[in-house]
């Protein structure tokens, strides 16, 4: 028996949301000429955390 869960099925089994990043669509760059751009940062919250404080977000 595998009692192995990936990041997503812990997500999903917690009924967690995403917060959106505002402000950028990446957080992180190895700041060359020609610059990678990745999101490595990811923000999750409860769904009755976002119903009690719909204003939440996040800012880079």
């Amino acid at each position: 028996h595998n009692d192995m869960c990936t990041f997503n099925d812990i997500i999903r089994k917690n009924n967690l949301v995403e917060l959106p990043l505002k402000g950028r669509l990446y957080t992180w760059s190895n700041m060359q000429q020609n610059p990678l751009l990745e999101q490595l940062d990811w923000f999750f919250t409860s769904l009755h955390w976002t119903l009690a404080y719909p204003n939440t977000l996040v800012k880079p």
